[in-house]
């Protein structure tokens, strides 16, 4: 990968570690905390989980999309047909 693939896909893992570090302690304030607002906690926890693993999994495949037509502009391949025939 390019370095500024990696730029990018670095700032989507920021993102995602800080989403999930959020996430895991909601859901941990909420399973041992009391009261109405813990089932919100933990809902709220799972939630910003999930965004952060889909937040992810975008920015990887941003990257690797734009390094594929990247080379696809550079490198370009044709299909050569054979003109034997083999029984």
């Amino acid at each position: 990968m390019q370095i500024k693939h990696l730029k990018s896909l670095f700032t989507f893992k920021k993102i995602a570690i800080f989403g999930s570090g959020l996430g895991i302690i909601l859901i941990l304030l909420g399973q041992f905390a009391s009261g109405f607002n813990s089932f919100f906690f933990t809902a709220l926890g799972f939630g910003i989980l999930l965004g952060a693993v889909v937040n992810y999994l975008f920015g990887t495949f941003i990257s690797l999309m734009e390094e594929y037509t990247i080379k696809s502009k550079e490198e370009p391949t044709f299909a050569v047909s054979s003109k034997n025939f083999y029984h």
